[in-house]
């Protein structure tokens, strides 16, 4: 089994973590998960442990945009209509009343979605993971 060597730093350089004897007091800096795109659970929070987004900022906040807006769309779906697609999976491509009704609250759940994509990636970035 290959291992890593422990890089030579003082305390204060890595903020007090790094140490000879790990302690308990280790865990006040508690565990992370370093993303460039979320996993989400059913109610759109992330499914990762205090993250911390990596990589181009843009694309993580694109994919986050997406990711929510897609999630909220079809929250807002489900909710109206109680399902999530046809028995067979055929039927018109024109879309029925019920859903043209449910486009202006759709675009609205989207947008939110949205917003809060953007601001999770720009309190969580921390740059490209050099």
């Amino acid at each position: 089994m290959a291992t890593t060597p422990k890089k030579e730093t003082t305390s204060a350089d890595s903020g007090g973590v790094l140490q000879d004897k790990p302690t308990a007091k280790a865990a006040d800096h508690g565990d992370h998960d370093r993303i460039v795109m979320a996993s989400r659970k059913p109610d759109g929070s992330m499914d990762q442990i205090s993250p911390e987004f990596i990589g181009d900022k843009d694309v993580a906040e694109a994919a986050a945009k997406q990711q929510l807006g897609e999630q909220a769309a079809s929250a807002v779906d489900v909710a109206a209509r109680g399902v999530t697609s046809s028995p067979d999976g055929t039927g018109d491509s024109e879309p029925d009343a019920e859903v043209k009704s449910l486009k202006g609250v759709q675009e609205e759940a989207v947008k939110a979605a949205e917003a809060q994509g953007a601001r999770e990636v720009q309190e969580m970035h921390r740059g490209l993971g050099d």
